[in-house]
């Protein structure tokens, strides 16, 4: 398994490296000896998976967040793949779903093996992830990821049941992206804080924090889907759009009387060709949404760095102030 995975990460500072980050190595080779028990179709899915890389956002919060209160364990380690393995296997099951072809700049898995493969390699990434947290006995982590897990795949049906839904509003969209997305990184942040021996309001506070980067995060995934660049997203422009996904900027569009009826109708109609997404995206930028959509986003920066300031300081502390700041660098 070794010679087919690589790797692909990136240091602390206001634009985070991840390739530089401390116990990003170690983490890179657990979450490939996790993998290296596949065999077959699965074990090239896996590799393929592996070599597309990714920063590891998810378990770094995981590990990061238990250091804040104690040194790197075996279980801060062990939690950390796990909540990888999820990840990835949300990714794959993900790509079914919208049909999408490509994932970080590589063909998806659904595109190269099929859906029938491509579903079974996302339930392997997650039986692999529980059979970690239950041979290592982290019954808490483990509840955490269940509960992210299950809110996951709610925010994914509201999702599909909301496509081309002119009704949807911006609490309605919270609700949906919090179980997309915000929940898996509360859950994350929270589990680190646990094994590291955090007190219950220290993981709550923690919680809040992953709470709000992932609000951000999506966030601002909404917006790149508008305005980022095809080579360094990975993944298709306009998706959201084109699949009749409403995301927080197309709704403040929609708040404004003089664009509110035409794109009314060209929601309502369920189809849109390339005019309305160019006339879309004009008035995305002319109405300046995409900027007030930034400031939310920033918001929940701010409010997870207040998380923060509760904690107690150390390089640890540091390194998720950077995260939080790398989020708003992506759309500076």
């Amino acid at each position: 398994m070794k010679a087919l995975l690589e790797k692909d990460n990136k240091k602390p500072g206001v634009v985070l490296d991840f390739k530089n980050v401390p116990f990003v190595d170690k983490l890179e080779n657990r979450l490939m000896d996790a993998l290296s028990d596949s065999e077959g179709p699965i074990r090239e899915m896996c590799a393929h998976i592996f070599k597309a890389g990714g920063k590891r956002i998810r378990p770094l919060i995981v590990l990061y967040s238990g250091m804040v209160f104690s040194e790197l364990s075996q279980n801060l380690m062990d939690a950390a793949v796990a909540a990888e393995l999820i990840h990835m296997a949300s990714l794959v099951h993900d790509d079914i779903v919208d049909n999408s072809l490509l994932r970080r700049n590589r063909p998806s898995i659904n595109k190269i093996w099929g859906n029938e493969y491509a579903v079974l390699c996302g339930d392997y990434l997650f039986a692999r992830a529980f059979g970690i947290l239950s041979e290592k006995k982290l019954m808490k982590s483990m509840s955490f990821m269940v509960e992210a897990i299950t809110n996951m795949c709610h925010g994914e049906i509201r999702q599909a049941s909301d496509r081309f839904n002119s009704n949807v509003n911006v609490e309605s969209y919270y609700v949906r992206i919090a179980k997309k997305t915000a929940i898996f990184l509360q859950s994350c942040a929270k589990s680190g804080a646990c094994i590291g021996g955090a007190g219950e309001k220290d993981i709550d506070i923690m919680g809040e924090y992953g709470l709000n980067v992932g609000y951000a995060f999506q966030i601002i995934d909404d917006i790149l889907d508008f305005c980022g660049e095809v080579d360094v997203m990975g993944k298709e422009k306009y998706g959201d759009l084109k699949q009749g996904n409403i995301t927080l900027p197309v709704i403040l569009l929609m708040n404004k009387d003089e664009y509110r009826n035409w794109l009314l109708e060209i929601i309502n109609s369920r189809r849109l060709n390339d005019n309305d997404i160019d006339k879309i995206c004009n008035a995305l930028k002319e109405s300046g949404v995409l900027d007030e959509s930034s400031e939310i986003a920033a918001g929940h920066i701010k409010k997870a760095r207040k998380c923060l300031d509760m904690l107690p300081k150390s390089n640890y502390t540091d390194f998720l102030y950077s995260l939080a700041d790398m989020l708003q660098s992506r759309i500076n």
